[in-house]
């Protein structure tokens, strides 16, 4: 079983995952004032993964 995957797609649907961690990172910020090792450890694990999951949408419009 071979999973979906285009490395150029990638590489922009990442960058779209980091823009969106950035804003929420200041959205964390703007709400609660602080910063927890959990909001950065969890923007670190969960990146990569939306990267994936937008890319697979791309993907998936792209045909």
């Amino acid at each position: 079983m071979h999973f979906p995957f285009d490395k150029a797609l990638f590489d922009k649907a990442f960058w779209i995952a980091v823009i969106l961690a950035v804003i929420g990172w200041i959205m964390i910020y703007l709400i609660w004032g602080e910063y927890t090792t959990a909001d950065i450890v969890g923007m670190i694990l969960a990146v990569p993964i939306m990267a994936y999951l937008i890319h697979v949408l791309m993907l998936f419009n792209k045909n």
